[in-house]
């Protein structure tokens, strides 16, 4: 592990412990996408949008990022916590300390995505690096709709 990681593990550790809060797809009103590749139009054409307010993060612009730990910057920072979402889907590809950050920063009462770091998302997607951030987005909605239907049924 190199110093930027650890550096990043050791905030994620001192990170405020946040209630975890699981909703049923039909519930969600607010959808944080964060992503790496792709684009938003073909993402959103996959979701079910109908009184969803669905906000698109991808990578800041380099000089929005410090150059030490690859963190983005306060006003980044900032703009990432200024909206509580019901939701995060991260369909980050590759590993990036970046998005990691950003991932970590949202405030948002679920977070689900690809399994690439411990300890960020409530549920992590264990796919093949390979696939696309479609085929990603197809098994998040997919084990969302199963968990939350046992919940409801219990």
């Amino acid at each position: 592990m190199n110093i930027r990681q650890t550096i990043f593990q050791f905030i994620l550790r001192r990170q405020p412990k946040r209630q975890v809060v699981m909703r049923p797809w039909d519930k969600v009103r607010t959808v944080a996408i964060l992503y790496d590749c792709g684009t938003p139009a073909a993402i959103e054409r996959m979701l079910d949008t109908d009184n969803k307010r669905i906000d698109f993060f991808t990578i800041p612009d380099k000089k929005e990022i410090q150059w030490l730990t690859h963190c983005p910057s306060s006003s980044v920072q900032y703009h990432l916590r200024a909206y509580q979402y019901d939701l995060l889907i991260d369909l980050t590809q590759q590993p990036s300390l970046t998005l990691q950050y950003m991932a970590m920063y949202f405030r948002a009462d679920f977070k689900v995505g690809r399994h690439i770091c411990d300890g960020i998302h409530d549920l992590t997607i264990h796919t093949p690096a390979q696939n696309t951030p479609n085929y990603l987005l197809e098994q998040i909605l997919r084990y969302i709709q199963m968990f939350t239907t046992k919940q409801s049924s219990l």
